[in-house]
């Protein structure tokens, strides 16, 4: 199997107000870009894990379990949600599913 594409796991934080210093702090934005094989889920996989057949389902999967803290991926630009994290002892399988 080729881990040739990317994926880019993002993790955002959101700012507010901090009582020690008595300002307010803006949220910061932390990126890990990770190697991982994209595939497309077929229309009977996705039904049978799902229940739904109208969703657009992409498989990601890195070569090492992925353990760090994330909000949503990013591939090619485009927002995806993790809606479900295999977690394997030799590898992490992650079930994205487009965002508007």
């Amino acid at each position: 199997m080729r881990y040739s594409d990317r994926i880019t796991f993002v993790n955002e934080t959101a700012g507010g107000y901090n009582p020690d210093t008595g300002s307010y702090d803006e949220g910061s934005l932390s990126t890990d870009v990770q190697a991982c094989n994209l595939s497309n889920l077929g229309v009977d996989r996705t039904n049978q894990l799902f229940g739904t057949l109208d969703k657009e389902i992409t498989v990601a999967r890195l070569q090492r379990p992925y353990k760090k803290e994330y909000d949503h991926a990013l591939i090619g630009g485009k927002k995806y949600a993790i809606t479900r994290h295999v977690p394997f002892r030799s590898e992490s399988v992650f079930y994205l599913e487009g965002m508007a």
